[in-house]
């Protein structure tokens, strides 16, 4: 009797080389600004700065994942929104897919109502010792 095994995922699950959709939020315009993201498989990604390397947080629910990225891509419009990003936001989200990007930035109190309520809830999503 053969056991069957699950087949491996494709491509990598780091976030830098994760080639599926990704949700990334940056807070601030510093250099070393806290950076959150979220993967299409759940898992929850932090690092302070640009540079500095991932740490994992945790994963998401299904329904929960989908829900963030319906929020983003139906509610938010991300791929078809048009607002000047400012040269030192407050806040930055970002839309992934491989080489694909859409992003939308803002100062603070500037922000479309939509985005700033996608804001909160996504960050809601992080254990409160890596929030800002």
């Amino acid at each position: 009797m053969a056991n069957a095994q699950r087949p491996a995922p494709t491509g990598s699950l780091f976030p830098n080389r994760f080639t599926g959709r990704q949700i990334v939020v940056e807070v601030g315009s510093a250099p070393d600004r806290p950076e959150y993201r979220l993967l299409d498989n759940g898992l929850l990604f932090y690092r302070k700065g640009s540079e500095g390397s991932f740490t994992q947080l945790g994963q998401q629910r299904k329904d929960s994942t989908m829900k963030a990225f319906a929020r983003l891509e139906q509610e938010c419009k991300i791929k078809t929104t048009r607002q000047e990003k400012p040269e030192k936001p407050d806040v930055t989200v970002s839309w992934k897919r491989a080489k694909t990007e859409f992003t939308v930035g803002w100062e603070k109190g500037q922000a479309p109502e939509i985005y700033k309520q996608f804001y909160e809830r996504f960050i809601a999503l992080f254990p409160r010792i890596q929030r800002k």
